[in-house]
């Protein structure tokens, strides 16, 4: 018998990837969507990507910026998982997968959310 789902105990940080499978967000600056994962096999790297496919000019062109790009591989029965393109996998041809670039926030952050009570901090 599967009962009700648990949430996490509260020690536990669950904003923080697990894994390679990409989890949507918010930017803590800009409040943009993001998608966020830990890529790669020995040592992951936390990253913040932007959800928006690139086609190949837009790749070159978030390349020559120095962005980072990667595979986001989406399959009907499995969560979407981040994988590095490295020039192995660049060089090998057209990606079938969507491919996407490191997030990076506007010059301008976020307004800040207004505060609902005047004089407390918590």
């Amino acid at each position: 018998m599967i009962g009700p789902k648990r949430k996490p105990p509260p020690w536990l940080d669950t904003s923080q990837p697990q894994n390679d499978r990409a989890r949507t967000q918010l930017c803590p600056r800009c409040r943009q969507p993001i998608l966020r994962a830990l890529v790669g096999h020995v040592a992951a790297l936390d990253v913040r990507a932007d959800p928006t496919p690139l086609d190949l000019a837009q790749e070159v062109a978030a390349r020559l910026q120095g962005r980072t790009t990667y595979c986001l591989r989406v399959h009907p029965h499995l969560p979407a998982r981040l994988i590095h393109r490295g020039p192995e996998h660049i060089r090998a041809g057209r990606c079938t997968h969507l491919v996407v670039a490191d997030h990076h926030c506007p010059r301008t952050p976020a307004p800040a959310e207004p505060h609902t009570t005047a004089d407390r901090l918590f």
